[in-house]
């Protein structure tokens, strides 16, 4: 599955009848797309290329964990998990409270005992300016949790550059190894409006939402429109079509281990053998290694950012109108269900 491809590209002949021969860029590789009838060039498949590629084996001295967050889709309590219970030094949203505009990259211990490296890789603006650092060549992070798929690629780019060569300071280039929690978009949705009515402390918080009905919400410009396509494609306004959400299932197989939040705890233990973490050390963390199996009990059974909220009927009025914004992601999400139960199973048998 993993050596399949969803597009056929082709090359395109110049109005001279050849194929550009004496075009700088030599062959240029368009994708045609069905249902559009166009040939567009397609720069996502190179922009990603700092991601590994799921049909390569995990290599832990060079690949660096991108844990992709979606939102409302236990991403919090799995942080818990890896910076807690393991020890993992995290790149997320708690380092901005340390950046320095100059650097240079450090460890920041916090009063729980959690580290943290002081970039801010929650928003395009800070992850810019942590691949001016080299952050992507640095050693210091375990991990990376952020919901910017797409723009974390830009950290891994080597510029030329050969990818065993050595940076400035000595730190070899590194790749990113995606893996992700996901739930039905419609469920998330759901959750994500109640969570938002009341969360003042999200920087998402908005009091339109205070006196909001939820079939309001779904049909105003504040629900969320295919959030998982439009982050994997780099499709951020607009229109979407077939054919995007057919590229994000492609970089979706292709460049990400997936769990399924129904499954937290199964997941949870697919990432930890995936990745080796049961014997990985990250020593100076918070918890001894022998406590840990406490520890992750501990975490799993009082999970962060719970909200109790109503629920709502599949097929009822709320339901099929949060289905009409999020028809590319609810099959999306089917596929990647496909892949946790008939694919990626195998990888860790």
């Amino acid at each position: 599955l993993y050596d399949s491809g969803v597009f056929d590209s082709v090359e395109v002949e110049d109005e001279d009848g050849d194929n550009g021969d004496n075009d700088p860029y030599e062959e240029k590789l368009q994708i045609y797309h069905e249902k559009t009838g166009v040939y567009q060039t397609d720069q996502l498949w190179e922009d990603l290329d700092g991601y590994a590629e799921m049909k390569e084996p995990f290599d832990q001295d060079r690949d660096l964990l991108v844990f992709w967050h979606v939102p409302k889709c236990g991403g919090t309590t799995l942080q818990d998990l890896m910076m807690h219970c393991f020890g993992m030094i995290a790149a997320n949203e708690i380092g901005k409270e340390y950046v320095n505009e100059n650097g240079p990259l450090e460890v920041i211990q916090l009063e729980n005992g959690n580290r943290v490296v002081n970039v801010d890789m929650s928003n395009p603006v800070g992850i810019d300016h942590a691949e001016e650092l080299r952050f992507g060549q640095s050693d210091l992070p375990n991990v990376v949790l952020t919901s910017w798929f797409y723009k974390t690629a830009e950290v891994f780019k080597h510029d030329g550059e050969t990818e065993n060569e050595e940076d400035g300071n000595g730190g070899a280039f590194r790749r990113g190894r995606c893996f992700t929690m996901l739930r039905h978009p419609i469920h998330r949705a759901i959750s994500m409006f109640y969570y938002l009515k009341d969360a003042t402390w999200e920087h998402t918080f908005s009091e339109v939402y205070k006196n909001m009905t939820i079939e309001e919400w779904a049909q105003s410009q504040y629900a969320e429109d295919n959030w998982m396509v439009r982050f994997l494609t780099n499709e951020m306004s607009g229109t979407l079509y077939d054919r995007h959400f057919e590229l994000a299932k492609e970089v979706l197989e292709s460049k990400c281990l997936v769990g399924i939040m129904d499954e937290f705890q199964a997941s949870a233990e697919r990432f930890e053998k995936y990745f080796n973490w049961k014997k990985t050390r990250f020593d100076g963390g918070p918890v001894k290694i022998e406590d840990r199996r406490v520890c992750k009990e501990r975490v799993m059974s009082k999970p962060d950012n719970v909200h109790s909220h109503p629920t709502f009927e599949e097929g009822g009025e709320v339901w099929n109108l949060l289905l009409k914004k999020n028809e590319f992601d609810v099959q999306l999400y089917e596929h990647a269900r496909f892949l946790y139960f008939d694919v990626q199973n195998k990888l860790v048998e």
